[in-house]
């Protein structure tokens, strides 16, 4: 089946309960990396509690969960990994729309989350999934996936893949939200460019554009697509949430390609 690394970014420190409690729903072992931006030893010892072998480091409060995911990444030699889980906290939104699809509360996060580890089958379902095809990189919930980034982000995503010497594509899919389970060769050749806290700028405020940490969030499946694989949509088990898709598919256009993943 794999190795499996599996990286948690706790900035939301309440929400350490639910994110605990879902984790046990992952059926392989696993080696678990927790980053904090604020030290709490009440939080560390409940998550060595559960999990004794977890690292836990602290990280500046840069680059949203990008620049700690990367940081967590140093911590292991990922040659020894096959696959890489990315998980962090996402906050309470009153209003959010991503792909026509209305989200509220914490119905981003869940619908992120659930796919991946809402139970054991679904872990088996989405670990599966990627294991056993040699064509696929990268797998998400199919609502997040997203095939055209704000036309603020542009420029950096431009400037990016020159950096990293791929071609740039506008219309390249990606996982909105940045939770996945990947190939960890993604991540290894997304490390050959060691971007700074100071790169990632400080306290950046939520939903704006134009960041490297906003790029990045493009360049996993950019990345994903020029090592040769495909970025395959998770189908939710939400009724709800599949009625609003089915809707909202017989209405805009603009969604109906995600019926391909």
């Amino acid at each position: 089946m794999g190795k499996l690394l599996v990286h948690l970014h706790l900035y939301y420190q309440e929400q350490t309960d639910f994110f605990l409690d879902r984790l046990s729903n992952i059926t392989v072992p696993f080696t678990l990396i927790v980053t904090m931006t604020d030290e709490n030893a009440d939080i560390r010892k409940k998550i060595l509690y559960k999990f004794p072998d977890t690292r836990i480091i602290t990280v500046e409060n840069s680059g949203y969960d990008v620049y700690p995911f990367f940081q967590a990444m140093k911590q292991v030699d990922l040659s020894s990994f096959d696959y890489i889980l990315k998980l962090h906290t996402k906050n309470c939104r009153e209003r959010l729309k991503v792909n026509h699809l209305p989200f509220h509360g914490y119905d981003f996060r869940d619908n992120l989350v659930s796919p991946f580890i809402g139970s054991k089958k679904k872990f088996n379902k989405a670990f599966g999934t990627i294991s056993s095809s040699d064509k696929l990189g990268i797998v998400c919930p199919r609502f997040f996936l997203v095939k055209s980034e704000a036309p603020g982000n542009y420029p950096m995503t431009e400037k990016l893949c020159g950096e990293y010497g791929i071609g740039y594509k506008r219309d390249a899919v990606f996982c909105s939200g940045t939770m996945f389970l990947c190939r960890s060769e993604i991540i290894r050749f997304l490390q050959k460019n060691d971007y700074t806290a100071a790169d990632y700028g400080m306290h950046l405020k939520t939903g704006s554009v134009g960041t490297l940490a906003h790029s990045m969030e493009t360049m996993f499946g950019l990345a994903c697509s020029h090592l040769g694989y495909e970025v395959k949509g998770l189908r939710s088990n939400s009724l709800y949430f599949s009625l609003i898709f089915f809707i909202k598919f017989l209405i805009h256009k603009d969604i109906r390609w995600l019926l391909r993943y």
